[in-house]
């Protein structure tokens, strides 16, 4: 038997923690709030056997008429992903594959949807049963999946389609082959069978024929002949193919190829699943590591006439080279890089060391690759890769995304006089989505109202001004403009309204169609208060956002126990602060302890956190989790202020960034947070992967672990004051279990133990998962919190 000085748990006894919190729960849900009885809802209901929440329909795209948008969608009980279409005249969607649809195709379908007939039985069945009879019954079938030697056979649905430029047709995969499927017909035409997977399907410019990637090619095959011809020739220096992108006229094609040049790390960890512990390995570029993979980008001439003289003589024409090493290389390339006349393609670079971005284009016709534009980038490290520079319809400008005010905008770039002009403006992101055929406007996703609140503008490319598109209170996804311009279908939520996806049928009014229902309804029953938005000053003058679930009865001179949610670090364009997002620990968890037991709970957005602005976003730079700490100390101020706060019960809980923030505040600021909830943080960074640390948290030198080292939450663990559990799956292979042993060892070893918690999924990853559930995590969170603090009393 395993023994600490502090409690230490492991996921196999996670069945004594529920039977506990079932003799707690009923008398403290009476007490919560002053005797007010809140019973009705459990936390077992926020964790069902099926979700509250349907598919989300991706992957919009516009026949060439505008009279039907794809999509890849199902209905909630449906299986996999599927090709729908939405028929904007005769205003209805139609479903075009099913396991059905593709049976003649697929020997193992028949199996599947005779057991998926059954299944969808036996849930109506059970649906009649008592709660204490499904329950005995998903038990069974946990049991059975976990002894099941082999995994099921399943339905995935569509991998990708594309439309014909000129008809109605597309070309879709299904499980890495290509089919053809004209729009009236009653099935489809399969194209390719092959052991490999195919995809970035295109169709030539005049329909008759497509290109497509297959393992290290891109190929070409025209309708009714048998040829298969290869485009790329062999990457010199054995490199491998990694994409592709063909010139309008379909002369040239950019390619882009990688090699490894040496061997990343193996790293060990634990695993528990036999009889003794096993070591296992993983691969790991870790932060005093160099990089070890050489990368080039090419042109290639496609004219296959003998008598043409070809660019670079038929070879590849190499426009771009990052040798592996020491320093960090990024090659930008948009999804249309080039020129309409296609002689030219534009791309941007970034050197992370250096801090240098540039903007290159690569002439066809001189045979030249000049820099056109450079900068300093010192903002959030994820910007550069986001510059993705394309033409405009004319060819005379280039338009890209910058951070250069401080915020990323769309910019103008005049290759002449390489000068870049900032279109848009203002403190708040812009995200360039789809340039009009007209090339008058851009399509924009953009923060302007609110960072909770995404909205679509259409950007006016003579002077930046920008027209809102849509209105209602909410997040609205990347839309996707069809041809003519005139309507955008776009997916939209709130957490009034949830996530589906809809048509503007008319750019500038306030109509929607809402083309999918996802959701089974079951959501609104657990759905007890509905979050609210607010923001203050922190002690710097920056505005930081947040949402507060308020317990009923809320009074100023309350005590009541305030448990903040918090990331804190960079995720590219998301963040936690956002109508219409509800996950498990920002929301739905915030939500149950305010209802419950009348907890004051919060979600942040601190600096170091995505989306607003680049001194938000780099914020961590060699002083990772400090401006975080401040930002949420002020957080427990204002809400103090505000309402009634206990300052004995102050909480912080987060993951993975958030877990390593967590402890920061219990560490750094032990006079303001009480108690911890910290699971799976990188409390050592010179440990963790290359691209994020040094990118995030501070320069990193090859050979030179201790550049960040002294960042390691190990040297600030001995200032714990107030109570801390961690959590970590011992099968991480993201942030090392690792990270969570060895800052437990020094707060042991600071006599910290009677304080700390550890808990421990003998089989669980990043996110757990292995023995401990979702389910099973929120109910050791809640046992932790009852034990701690206990429920809110009058």
């Amino acid at each position: 038997m395993l023994t600490f000085r502090t409690r230490i748990r492991f996921g196999w006894i996670a069945p004594l923690c529920i039977l506990a919190l079932c003799g707690v729960s009923g008398h403290a849900a009476e007490e919560a709030d002053g005797g007010k009885k809140t019973a009705e809802l459990k936390l077992e209901d926020l964790y069902p056997k099926k979700s509250f929440f349907g598919k989300q329909a991706r992957g919009m795209a516009w026949s060439h008429n505008d009279r039907y948008v794809a999509y890849l969608w199902n209905a909630y009980d449906d299986k996999g992903w599927d090709l729908w279409l939405y028929d904007t005249r005769d205003r209805k969607a139609i479903r075009v594959t099913s396991p059905e649809f593709l049976l003649p195709f697929d020997r193992d379908l028949k199996e599947i949807i005779e057991r998926y007939k059954k299944d969808r039985e036996e849930d109506e069945r059970r649906k009649k049963l008592s709660d204490e009879e499904r329950k005995k019954l998903e038990e069974e079938d946990d049991k059975k999946e976990k002894e099941r030697k082999e995994p099921r056979k399943e339905y995935g649905g569509i991998g990708e389609f594309e439309w014909a430029h000129k008809s109605d047709e597309l070309l879709f995969t299904y499980k890495g082959d290509i089919y053809r499927f004209v729009i009236g017909k009653d099935a489809p035409v399969r194209l390719t069978r092959t052991t490999d997977g195919e995809s970035g399907l295109k169709y030539t410019r005049d329909d008759k024929g497509f290109l497509f990637q297959r393992g290290d090619g891109v190929y070409r095959m025209s309708f009714g002949d048998p040829t298969v011809v290869q485009l790329n020739p062999a990457l010199p220096d054995g490199l491998r193919f990694s994409g592709y992108w063909l010139a309008p006229d379909e002369s040239k094609v950019l390619i882009t190829g990688y090699k490894p040049s040496g061997k990343d790390r193996d790293v060990s960890y634990l695993t528990y699943r036999g009889r003794f512990a096993e070591a296992r390995t993983t691969s790991r570029n870790v932060a005093d590591d160099p990089f070890n993979s050489e990368q080039r980008a090419f042109i290639i001439d496609l004219n296959d006439d003998p008598k043409a003289t070809l660019l670079n003589d038929g070879k590849p024409w190499e426009i771009w080279k990052w040798p592996a090493g020491n320093e960090m290389g990024q090659f930008v390339v948009h999804q249309e890089p080039w020129s309409p006349d296609s002689k030219k393609v534009v791309f941007a670079t970034w050197k992370r060391t250096k801090r240098e971005l540039e903007v290159c284009v690569a002439d066809t016709a001189e045979k030249k690759v000049a820099t056109i534009y450079k900068t300093t980038h010192n903002g959030e490290h994820t910007t550069p890769g986001m510059t993705n520079p394309f033409y405009t319809r004319d060819g005379s400008r280039i338009l890209l995304l910058l951070e250069q005010s401080g915020y990323r905008h769309l910019c103008s770039l005049n290759p002449l006089t390489e000068g870049a002009t900032q279109l848009t403006r203002g403190d708040f992101e812009v995200y360039p989505l789809k340039l009009s055929e007209d090339g008058a406007w851009e399509l924009v996703r953009s923060s302007k109202e609110h960072p909770a609140r995404m909205n679509l503008y259409r950007v006016d490319l003579t002077d930046g001004s920008m027209t809102r598109l849509t209105h209602r209170d909410g997040d609205y996804g990347e839309g996707v403009l069809s041809h003519d311009g005139k309507r955008v279908a776009v997916t939209f939520g709130s957490w009034k309204v949830l996530r589906e996806l809809y048509l503007l049928p008319a750019l500038g009014k306030k109509d929607e169609v809402a083309i999918t229902s996802s959701h089974p309804g079951t959501f609104e029953k657990v759905h007890k208060i509905v979050a609210e938005l607010f923001s203050f000053k922190n002690r710097h003058g920056h505005t930081v956002y947040a949402f507060i679930h308020k317990p009923a009865g809320l009074k100023k001179d309350d005590k009541r126990p305030l448990l903040i949610y918090t990331y804190g670090g960079p995720l590219g364009t998301g963040h936690s602060v956002v109508d219409g997002a509800f996950g498990g620990d920002s929301y739905l968890l915030p939500m149950y302890l305010a209802y419950k037991y009348g907890y004051i709970c919060v979600t942040v957005d601190p600096r170091g956190s995505s989306g607003y602005g680049g001194l938000f976003g780099n914020a961590n730079w060699e002083h990772p989790g400090v401006a975080q700490v401040e930002d949420l100390s002020d957080c427990v101020k204002y809400v103090s202020e505000q309402y009634g706060v206990d300052p004995k019960r102050v909480g912080v809980n987060g993951w993975s960034f958030g877990g390593f923030q967590t402890q920061m505040c219990l560490y750094t600021a032990p006079d303001v947070f009480t108690l911890g909830i910290a699971g799976a943080g990188p409390t050592e960074w010179q440990n963790y992967n290359n691209w994020y640390a040094g990118g995030v948290i501070g320069p990193a030198t090859v050979g030179k672990p201790d550049d960040l080292d002294k960042f390691s939450l190990t040297k600030l663990a001995k200032n714990l004051k107030g109570d801390l559990m961690l959590l970590h799956g011992m099968e991480d292979t993201n942030v090392l279990a690792q990270d969570t042993i060895k800052v437990y060892r020094e707060l042991l070893q600071a006599g910290k133990g009677p304080q700390v918690e550890l808990v421990l999924d003998p089989t669980g990853g990043h996110g757990l998962g292995g023995d401990i559930k979702s389910k099973d995590r929120a109910l050791i969170y809640e046992s932790f919190l009852l034990r701690r603090w206990g429920p809110y009393k009058k």
